[in-house]
């Protein structure tokens, strides 16, 4: 572990590829989170449309409307957490002059991140699935 102090020219163009990065990387994280809190509400609009709550149509008794419905709002409910913990600002504590902490930190932030993001992904996809299901369902009279 090496203490920032005066530095070579390797370490500090090590740093400001960090700087650089960590800049760049989380921005772009955080970019396609807030695109699928943007998705996921407008599909939770037409989700509720199609399902007309308030209306109770005949084909709200069918078993696979009920179901793929209900697997869909949870799902889309569980991708925009998902991305909404990508998106929240979270305090990273670090040490300043420590070039080996901060790479350590910068990693733990962009794995979460990502992660987070991935799952979000994933289960957007699944709420996306029912969705489709449940009109096709309701147009197929199945």
């Amino acid at each position: 572990m090496r203490i920032l102090g005066p530095e070579t020219a390797d370490e500090r163009e090590l740093r400001e590829w960090f700087e650089s990065q960590e800049r760049g990387n989380i921005e772009r994280l955080e970019a396609g989170a807030q695109t699928i809190i943007q998705l996921v509400t407008g599909l939770y609009g037409v989700l509720f449309a199609v399902l007309a709550l308030s209306d109770q149509p005949a084909y709200l008794q069918n078993p696979i409307v009920q179901w793929a419905g209900t697997v869909g709002v949870c799902a889309f409910f569980g991708s925009l957490l998902a991305a909404m913990l990508v998106a929240i600002p979270r305090r990273v504590v670090y040490q300043k002059d420590n070039l080996t902490e901060m790479q350590r930190m910068y990693g733990r932030l962009q794995r979460r991140k990502a992660t987070l993001l991935r799952t979000a992904q994933i289960v957007f996809l699944i709420g996306t699935a029912c969705l489709v299901t449940v009109i096709l369902a309701i147009l197929w009279k199945v």
